[in-house]
């Protein structure tokens, strides 16, 4: 009994050994990510005037974008935003958008990006026109990927709460939360 107890023991040892080399080899090729990916997002934001605490309007906005992830924690995406505006007063808006990104793979296939502030742009299409800029807070999302990393489902754990600089020098603050499917798009 005591030798088969012995046995016992060193077999579990062993498949702890492999299950640990297996998680960390995931968790290594996971940090490896590269590439391109089309995106589609939801958002939905509430807007607060300069001060932060005064409701100016709430929107629903799609976006159509290209995330390219550079395989070191980095990345950039570019897009079209469309906006609808809902309270106080209807509104529609499309511009092209784009920012800066950074990501982190944590062990158990789980990633998370955030918006760099400072890079972050909509731009009336077809123009140099910045609208507004992405100038601080957050704009995070956390979410998993697919074992072959062809998939990356986003959103938001909590409303991100930036902070958008329009042309005109205005401030204002939003809360978001976002839902975003990547899907790779190059080999």
């Amino acid at each position: 009994m005591k030798g088969d107890m012995k046995k016992l023991v060193v077999v579990f040892a062993v498949m702890a050994a492999i299950a640990t080399s297996m998680s960390a080899a995931v968790a290594k090729d996971s940090k490896s990510i590269h590439g391109e990916y089309a995106a589609t997002s939801v958002v939905s934001c509430n807007t607060y005037k300069e001060d932060g605490t005064t409701f100016d309007y709430s929107s629903m906005v799609s976006q159509l974008s290209i995330y390219t992830f550079n395989g070191d924690g980095t990345g950039t995406m570019q897009g079209k935003f469309v906006m609808i505006g809902l309270a106080p007063t209807p509104s529609e808006r499309t511009l092209d958008m784009s920012w800066e990104f950074t990501y982190e793979f944590a062990d158990d296939g789980t990633i998370t990006m955030d918006a760099v502030p400072g890079t972050g742009e909509w731009k009336i299409p077809g123009t140099n026109f910045v609208v507004v800029r992405y100038t601080g807070g957050t704009n995070s999302d956390s979410g998993r990927f697919s074992v072959d990393h062809k998939t990356i489902v986003l959103g938001t754990v909590e409303p991100n709460d930036t902070v958008l600089t329009y042309f005109d020098g205005r401030v204002v603050h939003t809360k978001c939360n976002t839902s975003r499917v990547l899907i790779r798009v190059d080999k």
